[in-house]
């Protein structure tokens, strides 16, 4: 998605490229927690939820449809959610001048749709290894009508003096939109470093 004013997106672009041709890895019988080498961390899959694993750097993406119905342009299925683990320096590969969560929070914030933005410190558990956290939220900004109305939920956080975000996607006024964001919760706080 290109906003009116000509700034590509690196979110969606990112999105784009896994979703239109540089697919991460299916892995047939991928394990309950999913082991994150590179960084030196866990996650879980969501019960019922689909994985796959960003074949660069071991960051999972989960499905709650089969991979078969994501529609053209990251439009999700009716009742579909997308959560996309990112680290920072694949999301910002520029530098900016604010490198901090809230700088990349506040950056990726230019999606939202006016007044939509909400954001708050998150507290995570302490066996994450999480050492700070911030959760946002919006309705990403739609600039025609054939566009698909998404909400967007994300964690950022800090870990071992790397950051991270959990991306979640779905349909604006999707009934399960609170479980959705209940579930992108559940796999942030079931991160475990790894020796």
């Amino acid at each position: 998605m290109i906003r009116s004013d000509g700034l590509a997106l690196p979110l969606i672009v990112w999105l784009s490229s896994f979703f239109l041709g540089q697919r991460p890895a299916a892995h047939p019988g991928l394990p309950k927690r999913i082991p994150v080498p590179k960084y030196g961390f866990s996650v879980e899959r969501p019960d019922a939820w689909r994985a796959r694993v960003w074949w660069k750097d071991g960051l999972p993406i989960f499905v709650n449809f089969p991979w078969s119905e994501m529609g053209a342009q990251l439009t999700l299925p009716e009742g579909g959610a997308s959560i996309n683990l990112i680290s920072f320096e694949d999301a910002h590969r520029r530098r900016r001048r604010d490198d901090s969560l809230a700088g990349w929070a506040n950056f990726d914030a230019a999606l939202a749709a006016p007044g939509t933005l909400a954001s708050a410190p998150l507290d995570v558990p302490a066996p994450t290894g999480i050492s700070e956290a911030l959760l946002t939220s919006f309705n990403v900004a739609t600039f025609s009508r054939d566009d698909q109305a998404q909400r967007h939920v994300s964690v950022y956080w800090a870990y071992r003096k790397e950051k991270f975000a959990a991306h979640l996607f779905y349909v604006v006024g999707d009934p399960k939109g609170a479980s959705y964001g209940n579930v992108l919760r559940q796999v942030v706080f079931s991160i475990r470093p790894v020796a």
